[in-house]
C-alpha cells in the first residue's frame, strides 16, 4: 500500500511540476511589471494560451509595438511584432497598464520547455524607441492528456487516502 502512495506522489509531482511557469524581466524599462498570468497552466498542444501582464507605466505612450519571440529548447521557433494598440488601450497613460496576448498552439506543437520573450517599445519605427518593458516567460507545454492523467491520479490518491483512513478507524 505504501508503494502505491509513493508511486502516486511521484507521478503527481512530475505532472504538477510541468504546470509551473516562471517569469522575470529581461531589461530595464519605463514600466514596472507586477504580475504575469499564463492560462491554461500547463498549456497543451491545441490550446489557445493567454498571457496577461500587469505593470505600472512611468510614461505616457501614444503608440508602440509588442515583439514576441518564442524559443523551444533554446532554439528560436517563432517571432512576430504587433501594434501595441492591438494589445492594450491606447494611448497608454502613465499609471496602471494591462497587456494581453493570445496565441493558438497547433496540435503539432511538441511538448517541452519554451521561453517567450515579450518586448514592448514606445513610438513609431522611425523614432528612437523607449523600452517600456521586456520580460521572459518560461513554461512547459504538457503532453496531450496530461491534465486528464493528473485528474485521474488526484482522484485515485484521494480515494486511497480515504480508504486508508477508514482502515485505521
Amino acid at each position: 500500500m505504501a508503494r502505491t502512495y509513493i508511486g502516486l506522489l511521484v507521478a503527481c509531482t512530475l505532472l504538477c511540476g510541468a504546470s509551473a511557469f516562471e517569469w522575470h524581466t529581461c531589461a530595464e524599462g519605463k514600466a514596472d511589471v507586477s504580475h504575469v498570468a499564463l492560462t491554461p497552466d500547463p498549456p497543451q498542444a491545441g490550446d489557445t494560451i493567454s498571457f496577461s501582464i500587469d505593470a505600472e507605466s512611468k510614461i505616457a505612450v501614444a503608440q508602440g509595438s509588442v515583439a514576441i519571440a518564442v524559443a523551444f529548447r533554446g532554439l528560436p521557433v517563432y517571432s512576430e511584432t504587433k501594434d501595441l494598440c492591438e494589445r492594450t488601450t491606447c494611448p497608454v497613460q502613465k499609471g496602471p497598464l494591462n497587456l494581453s496576448y493570445d496565441e493558438y498552439l497547433p496540435p503539432i506543437v511538441p511538448p517541452g520547455p519554451y521561453v517567450v520573450t515579450i518586448s514592448v517599445t514606445s513610438g513609431e519605427a522611425t523614432e528612437v524607441a523607449d523600452q517600456l518593458l521586456c520580460l521572459e516567460v518560461d513554461f512547459e507545454i504538457a503532453p496531450p492528456g496530461a491534465a486528464d492523467v493528473l485528474e485521474d491520479i488526484s482522484s485515485e490518491l484521494k480515494s486511497k487516502l480515504h480508504s486508508g483512513r477508514r482502515a485505521l478507524a
